[in-house]
């Protein structure tokens, strides 16, 4: 019994070690790819412009686990990996966003300036949706609600439990806006249509629910 216990104890331990040292290196490669891409603009002055408050932001970024999601929770050419909510503050854009601690100094939501969250995407790889039928007064609706969730220091999702309200991970807080406070949209709700829709960055660029205001991805199939 006591050899039992000791061998549990120490498979925890090399899994929680394993656990740590992905992690650690796959932030360590997302560092490096953000440096060896500094210097490339990733949305123009006019593509700025399009933007408003309450628009969404898609961005496929660097690192494994990102390049886990983009192959295996998206659709077609596309392959984001990650989703904020675009807000105004002293007329400068930022995105509410929500990171686990993995892989950020943060738990859960965080705002950053627009450029400091674009340096962590690919180049030409980046969407902006607009819920559809979204007039400036849902946008700012939408920014409204970010910020006060954000205020609230809404944790990470980390059991991805998408009716739990407690705590989101990235889309889960877009779609608790738009589904549950501003009853705009209509998702599935049936238990395993449901958790597929959730665990699926596709329905985030889904122009049954968007409109795309900028779609860099067109840019490069061209």
């Amino acid at each position: 019994m006591k050899k039992l216990i000791f061998y549990s104890a120490m498979l925890f331990i090399l899994a929680v070690v394993a656990y740590k040292l992905f992690f650690y290196f796959d932030r360590k490669s997302e560092q490096e790819a953000i440096l060896k891409n500094e210097a490339v603009t990733r949305l123009s002055d006019e593509e700025l412009a399009k933007i408003e408050e309450g628009d969404f932001i898609l961005r496929r970024g660097f690192g494994f686990f990102s390049d886990y999601i983009s192959k295996e929770l998206n659709s077609g050419t596309i392959d984001v990996t990650h989703a904020g909510i675009i807000i105004k503050h002293n007329d400068s854009l930022y995105v509410v966003h929500s990171l686990s601690s993995d892989v950020t100094n943060i738990d859960g939501l965080q705002a950053q300036p627009i450029g400091d969250f674009l340096k962590y995407s690919f180049p030409n790889k980046i969407i902006i949706t607009r819920a559809k039928n979204c007039d400036k007064d849902m946008g700012a609706k939408i920014s409204q609600l970010a910020q006060k969730y954000l205020a609230m220091h809404i944790p990470f999702d980390h059991k991805g439990n998408f009716d739990d309200d407690e705590k989101f991970f990235c889309t889960e807080m877009i779609w608790k806006i738009l589904e549950k406070d501003l009853h705009c949209v209509s998702l599935p709700t049936e238990a395993e249509a449901r958790k597929k829709f959730f665990f699926s960055m596709s329905p985030m660029y889904d122009t049954k629910y968007f409109d795309i205001k900028i779609n860099q991805y067109d840019i490069e199939n061209k």
